[in-house]
């Protein structure tokens, strides 16, 4: 009976031991074919240029194809909503952003995705400065200048955006609370559109991203006023940041990030992750993202989700008091 019951023991440690033996190589073996990075936007546009880039160094390091996939339209839900159904092996990803992520479930009822339910961090990727910029006829040349003039004629200006509960429309709408001031919001189709009506003074301020309103502003065509970001940028660097002028704490309006379908095995998020962190370090990557004017946020997956829950409490709260909904 000994003999048995030792028999028993040995083999079923033996199948513990083939079963940890399989796991592992399993998880060392990861990535053993293509994976595919969704876009929630078209060929050409900023997300799918940030991705693309992303996707080039990891088909390099992982030694295995890294496919894009463009699904734009409805503000990333079609994007999003389909990666949440992909299966949860670490062949899929998705570039996504803090409006398809935080912004997204106060603005549709009855959004077809739950990022909180539907997905697993993998890593922050980028953040996307805004310049608040003013037309120069107004004769503001300095944040303090429009603070003075907002609040001495508040229904002297407006402010531009690329649509309703846009980053570009928010991050204006959270300064005026802020501050206590009241610009005239007029939406536009795009932030191309926005910005064109602020050098031509049909409207008379605008947060557009750094990467855009820095070239208008060296041009003269419009005053730059602060930087939206977490660090000057040398593109304009007499420019100061949001904190440098007292408004601390604001909310960063335009990150991205990497998230999976949610139960992604661990050892796949963790290898795509340390991966993402040397895609940081890559001279080549960092030279463009410096021409991009994009600020690398290298993270922890848990910082994904922590991003997300901060920011829908910053931006929820306002997007319900503006009565923003898309349904």
């Amino acid at each position: 009976m000994l003999r048995t019951k030792l028999a028993r023991c040995l083999r079923a440690a033996g199948l513990a031991c083939g079963l940890l033996a399989a796991c592992t190589a399993a998880a060392a073996a990861y990535p053993d074919k293509p994976l595919k990075l969704v876009v929630p936007q078209a060929a050409g546009g900023g997300t799918d240029v940030i991705g693309r880039l992303w996707a080039d160094y990891m088909s390099r390091h992982l030694n295995v194809p890294v496919v894009v996939e463009n699904r734009p339209g409805a503000n990333g839900i079609l994007a999003s909503s389909h990666v949440a159904k992909q299966p949860a092996d670490g062949y899929t990803v998705l570039i996504s952003g803090i409006s398809y992520l935080a912004f997204n479930p106060y603005m549709y009822k009855n959004l077809p995705y739950d990022p909180g339910k539907d997905f697993d961090g993998v890593s922050l990727l980028v953040n996307t400065p805004f310049l608040l910029v003013a037309n120069p006829q107004t004769g503001i040349r300095s944040f303090k200048d429009l603070v003075e003039k907002a609040r001495a004629a508040p229904e002297s200006l407006n402010f531009a955006s690329a649509g309703k509960g846009n980053s570009t429309h928010l991050v204006v709408e959270m300064l005026e609370q802020r501050l206590g001031l009241r610009p005239t919001h007029v939406p536009y189709n795009g932030a191309a559109a926005g910005l064109t009506s602020v050098m031509a003074n049909q409207t008379q301020l605008m947060a557009d991203v750094l990467n855009t309103a820095a070239v208008q502003a060296k041009a003269g065509k419009v005053v730059p006023l602060a930087v939206v970001g977490s660090r000057r940028a040398a593109s304009v660097p007499d420019v100061p940041t949001l904190a440098e002028l007292g408004i601390a704490d604001f909310p960063l309006p335009g990150w991205y990030a990497l998230v999976a379908p949610k139960g992604t095995p661990s050892a796949a998020i963790d290898r795509l992750n340390a991966e993402t962190r040397r895609f940081f370090e890559d001279p080549a990557v960092k030279t463009r993202l410096q021409e991009l004017q994009l600020e690398p946020l290298p993270s922890t997956p848990q910082a994904v989700a922590e991003s997300v829950a901060r920011d829908s409490a910053a931006w929820g709260p306002l997007i319900r008091q503006l009565g923003l909904n898309n349904d």
